[in-house]
Order: C-alpha cells, then structure tokens, then sequence
C-alpha cells in the first residue's frame, strides 16, 4: 500500500483546486494575464491592442499610381495587482490535538472559499460600476427582448458578431426568465445567444450584459518567504495561491496562512474603425441596465 503524505505543494493545491472550482462570475472574466505578473517586472503589465490598417485600391491596368504607405501604430492597456488577498487562522494546542480531524474541511476550505468569496465580490464591484444603459427597457412577462436590445447595444459598441456574449443577472430577472413565455431561452439553453449566469452579488433587478474580455481579473499566487518553514505556491483549476503553515513562538500556536494578489478592472473595447485607426471604447463590451 502507498503512502500519502500531506505536503505543503498538496495542501496548497487542494486549497487552489476548491477556488478554481467554487468561481462563478469571475469564472467568466479574462484571465489569460497571470503568466505575464513574474517576479521582478512590478505590478503593472501592458496588454498589446494590435494596430490596424485599411487596405488600398487602384485600377487593374494602372501602372503609373504610386503605392500608398501605411503605418502600424499599436497600442496598450496597463493592468495592475491591486489587492494582497489572505486569511490568516491561528491554530491553539488544543485545537490540532483535540478539535480538528480534518485539517482540509476545518481549516483549509474555510479559508480558500474566504478568497473565492473576496474575488468574485471584486469581480460583481466591476461589472457593477458598468454605467447603466437607462434607454433599454424591461418587461417582466417579455424579458427576453431587453436581451435583444442588449445585444444590439453590443454591436453598436463594436462587439465582433463571433464574440460570444454572457449576461449575469439577479435572483429576480432570472425567475422572470424562468417564469418567461416560450421562445425565451434558446435550443442551445441561452437566451438571445447570451449565457446567463445567476448571481446574488448584483442587485435582484440587475442586469450585466457583457463579453469576456470586458473584465480582467488577475490572480497570482505570491513567492514563499525563504524564512518560511512549510509553505508553496502553486496554480491549480486555473487559480493560484500560496499557503505557509509556520509555529509563533511568542503565543505558542500555528498559524495558517492562505493568499494571493488579486487585481480586477474594466477593461476598453477595442474597435477596428477600418480607415487604419483603433479607438478604444470605455466600458463598450459590457451593458447594464436596471429593470426596476
């Protein structure tokens, strides 16, 4: 028989895997920026927005024109690590020899799911402080056509026709589609090509309407102190955190220490004007609008 050891690379990524796994809002965000968070580089990077250019014409027998001579001017979002996210339980004598069984549902999940809760409330502050779209209207017998509007809204703004769109709403607008007339969800189980996704961080009569990349969300596990004496960082379920398990000598109990950096932001839409120009849009890949 094989034996397992607890080691703290497993506890850490036991406690990453339960993060990865309990996301729902920030599940749905852009995420491909951790890599880009390395030590030594600070806590801002720049995401390239590509330059663009129109193309030119001239007559197929022409031979006298000279060609025209375009220029590529790219462009750049900044994305910063705001936050340094932990929870930090002190652990008694009494407590690991008489109370806890189990170290990984006493102590490890409750300590992972307080990050997941304070990513995802950072997540539902952003999409939150998307302004209010007030020309779109609502009816709860016909939700489904504020959808409609809402995804026309989304073009307009310059959204790609192959993004896909997602839609997190409150507990009441999701009854009114629950309770909505046939033809309000799609064969595919959407609802006017969005996915929508329950959330009770947004108001019972909010709406966000939005496309992956209008929200960035960056969670990097920090490095392990060298004077740490049992600690990891590690990436699992698409999540990153560090865990440092040390003794205070000073109160004589453990300390439990679980963390991450977080950052979260809205991010511009960027829009191919087709004369060779890129504009940066505010807030043009998300929508919301309050039904009540």
């Amino acid at each position: 028989m094989t034996n397992t050891f607890l080691t703290a690379d497993n506890i850490a990524r036991t406690a990453a895997a339960i993060v990865g796994q309990d996301l729902n809002l920030a599940g749905k965000v852009y995420r491909d920026l951790e890599a880009d968070f390395a030590t030594g580089k600070g806590n801002t990077v720049k995401i390239r927005v590509p330059g663009a250019v129109a193309a030119q014409t001239r007559g197929i027998y022409d031979t006298s024109t000279p060609l025209v001579s375009d220029e590529i001017a790219e462009q750049s979002i900044d994305v910063e690590l705001t936050d340094h996210v932990y929870d930090n339980v002190v652990l008694s004598d009494g407590d690991l020899d008489l109370e806890i069984t189990d170290y990984t549902a006493q102590v490890l999940l409750p300590q992972a799911a307080a990050i997941v809760k304070h990513v995802e409330r950072a997540v539902a502050s952003a999409m939150k402080a998307t302004p209010e779209t007030a020309t779109i209207t609502y009816s709860a017998a016909t939700p489904a056509k504020t959808f409609t509007q809402m995804r026309k809204e989304l073009r307009d703004n310059g959204v790609p026709t192959e993004a896909p769109l997602i839609a997190a709403v409150g507990s009441a607008v999701y009854a009114d589609l629950l309770d909505g007339p046939a033809g309000t969800w799609d064969e595919s189980g959407k609802v006017r090509g969005f996915e929508i996704v329950e959330s009770t961080r947004l108001a019972a009569d909010e709406i966000v309407g939005f496309i992956k990349e209008a929200f960035a969300l960056v969670v990097r596990a920090p490095r392990v102190p060298d004077g740490a004496p049992f600690g990891a960082s590690v990436s699992e379920s698409g999540f990153s955190l560090r865990y440092i398990r040390s003794f205070d000598g000073t109160v004589a109990a453990d300390r439990s220490l679980v963390s991450a950096f977080v950052g979260v932001q809205a991010m511009p839409l960027a829009v191919d004007n087709e004369d060779g120009t890129v504009s940066l849009v505010d807030n043009g890949g998300a929508v919301r609008v309050l039904t009540a």
